[in-house]
């Protein structure tokens, strides 16, 4: 071999070295690191994404810039996300509902939501609230089913759209239970509990602590609450599985595109978890305000856990969707 093929030899030794995960990783970031989130600013998963920005950014050493991206039920950032380079500058915020429901009940999703996207850190689940407004005369989950069924069809259930919760919802308590509301759709989660909360729509599925921010205790009535427990400061308020309603629980996570090297996954969910979710002054202010519970057993777990507990709510919500008799549709 004479001395130039020799060169090349060694160059090319050391370029493929120099390319490897891990020495990527060691020089991670390099530059801006973009953050899409799927909800409008001032919602739950705005509030995550900019703690993670006022978390990490003076760690990491480079910008975080945060793009909000509503719509589609989650759609538009997940599209946009999986599009981006696996390279770690790209992450994005995605909720239960744009990953483990939209599958099924779209028949065309632009990206596969296990195929296409890296789980990064789990941050933590919203536990959703059955709610009526205070003008129907039911004080429990008995009372108003009992008032459903003597008028299949009357009372309305406000909605945010097919891939949303309150339709998921609509739909398996008329297959399931053979109670009957009738769906009224808006544009947003907010606006579908704002409906409720001025007389518009009679009943709606919403998250607890920010239903509780919005409203006043004379303007609508908690009947029930969408949690794995009894919460200690409801010690009365059953659960959904007591009342007998299948409980599917809105959670948020961190996601990065397909191919994001592990070494990077792996740091940006140890940087998460440190600096944000075990912070307590940051987790109070970012997470815990908006009414996120930051408490369950994934939180914070290796990406891996994150991973298998996405699985079991597929499941989950496959099999609601099957008992609801949903029958995907286009987007």
């Amino acid at each position: 071999m004479n001395r130039i093929s020799t060169l090349i030899a060694i160059a090319s030794a050391v370029s493929g070295f120099a390319f490897t995960p891990a020495a990527f990783a060691q020089n991670y970031p390099s530059k801006q690191i973009n953050l899409l989130v799927s909800q409008p600013p001032g919602a739950i998963g705005d509030a995550i994404v900019r703690g993670i920005a006022a978390a990490l950014a003076p760690r990491l050493g480079q910008n975080m810039v945060v793009d909000n991206r509503p719509g589609g039920e989650g759609v538009l950032a997940g599209q946009a996300c999986v599009s981006a380079a696996p390279d770690g500058h790209t992450l994005c915020q995605l909720d239960g509902w744009n990953i483990a429901l939209s599958p099924f009940v779209y028949n065309n999703m632009p990206y596969d939501t296990v195929k296409d996207l890296e789980p990064v850190v789990y941050m933590g689940s919203a536990g959703g609230g059955l709610w009526v407004n205070s003008r129907i005369p039911a004080n429990s989950v008995e009372e108003l089913f009992a008032l459903a069924k003597k008028q299949p069809g009357k009372l309305n259930f406000s909605t945010f759209g097919i891939a949303s919760s309150s339709h998921l919802y609509v739909e398996w308590l008329k297959n399931t239970k053979d109670i009957v509301f009738t769906g009224v759709s808006y544009k947003s989660a907010l606006e579908a509990f704002r409906a409720v909360v001025a007389g518009e729509v009679d009943v709606a599925n919403y998250p607890l602590r920010v239903g509780l921010a919005n409203s006043k205790p004379d303007q609508v009535k908690l009947l029930a609450i969408n949690s794995e427990a009894r919460l200690k400061e409801y010690p009365k308020m059953p659960t959904y599985e007591e009342v007998g309603i299948k409980g599917a629980v809105a959670w948020f996570g961190i996601f990065a595109p397909k191919g994001t090297p592990a070494a990077i996954i792996d740091r940006l969910n140890k940087e998460i978890v440190a600096n944000l979710i075990n912070n307590d002054e940051l987790r109070r202010r970012y997470l815990e305000t908006p009414g996120l519970d930051t408490s369950g057993p994934v939180v914070g777990a290796p990406p891996a856990v994150f991973g298998k507990f996405i699985q079991d709510q597929r499941l989950l919500l496959s099999s609601m969707v099957k008992e609801a008799k949903i029958t995907p549709v286009s987007r």
